[in-house]
Order: C-alpha cells, then sequence, then structure tokens
C-alpha cells in the first residue's frame, strides 16, 4: 500500500494520460513511477537527460530543502528538484517523482510557453 508523504492517506490508483498513476485524494497529490511522468510531460525527460557542462546553480528554496518527503514506493527520503520554476520531489533509488496539487498543470505551462518560443530561446543561448 502506497501511502501519502504529505498527509499520510493512502494513495489511489488514477487513470491519467493513459497512465495510471497514484493520486491523494486528500492533498491533491500524485506519485508518478519512472517514465510516467515523462510521458506525459517531455521537459521532465529534457531534464532527466541533459547534462551540463557548467555546475548547475542551486535555485531550490531552503523551505523545500527543509521539507522531508519519504518516497511512497520505496520509502527512501526523496530530494527536491527544481525543473522550469517548479521544485518537484524525485526519489534517488526508484526515480519515481511526487508532484504536489498544481505541479502538473505549473510544468505543463512551461513546456507549452517554451515550445511555443523555441526559436527566442535558441537565439538568447547564442
Amino acid at each position: 500500500m502506497r501511502t501519502c508523504p504529505l498527509c499520510q492517506k493512502e494513495l489511489q490508483e488514477t487513470a491519467y494520460h493513459k497512465q495510471l498513476i497514484d493520486m491523494c485524494l486528500e492533498c491533491g497529490g500524485a506519485f508518478f513511477d519512472k517514465g510516467e511522468l515523462e510521458s506525459i510531460i517531455q521537459i521532465v525527460d529534457i531534464y532527466r537527460n541533459i547534462n551540463l557542462k557548467e555546475q548547475e546553480i542551486d535555485t531550490v528554496s531552503q523551505k523545500e530543502k527543509d521539507r522531508i518527503l519519504y518516497c511512497p514506493e520505496c520509502k527512501e527520503e526523496m530530494h527536491p528538484k527544481e525543473i522550469a520554476g517548479e521544485t518537484i520531489d524525485v526519489c534517488p533509488t526508484c526515480n519515481g517523482i511526487w508532484l504536489d496539487k498544481g505541479e502538473i498543470i505549473a510544468l505543463k505551462i512551461a513546456e507549452n510557453h517554451i515550445k511555443e518560443n523555441l526559436n527566442l530561446y535558441i537565439r538568447l543561448g547564442e
């Protein structure tokens, strides 16, 4: 049985974009097994596979760093990671991802913005 890392309620399997994910009916958070979120939001897959030459700038707030969540799958402590301005929680063992309520929408909006403005981002990177 998987439980919510925030409110400790049992997670319910829910169909979401052709995936079965685990959702908390109490707080609205969701747990995605490895590959599930990446199949819905491409920016997450890109983030996982990109290797930057320079050291990544730490943009995770102290509040998020101080919050300790345990993976619903393997009970390991999850690590906060920033993707497109949103802090998500990633399990270093099973690579599962926990999203708080509303974070999936924010990630999708960021992804759509990048897609719509890709030429601008490319020109800025030159």
